[in-house]
């Protein structure tokens, strides 16, 4: 299982530390360091789009685990007994589509 417990103000945080401006420029001093005095704002851009998307696509692929994650606390929480049966239902269909899609 991933670290989907885990996820919480920490990540946001640090999600929303890298947009900060003067990360930003940290960032691009680096990759200007690298390849030179020619990449600019657009290339660290499209970079930082590419890194957006691989999370994103990341959080999808995630998704059945992360209903399967949250179906086990609500049945440890015997408060949504038919809350579960709904979202096991849920996770059922979504690991199908998965699945059919890796096909």
């Amino acid at each position: 299982m991933s670290g989907w417990c885990l996820f919480g103000d920490e990540k946001r945080e640090a999600f929303e530390r890298d947009l900060k401006p003067e990360y930003l420029l940290d960032d691009l001093r680096s990759y200007q360091r690298v390849f030179g005095e020619e990449f600019g704002l657009k290339e660290l851009l499209t970079i930082e789009d590419l890194r957006v998307k691989a999370l994103i696509a990341e959080a999808i692929n995630n998704v059945p685990e992360f209903l399967l994650d949250q179906i086990g606390k609500a049945r440890n929480s015997y408060e949504f007994p038919s809350l579960v049966r709904e979202l096991e239902r849920i996770a059922d269909v979504m690991e199908e589509v998965v699945e059919g899609e890796g096909e």
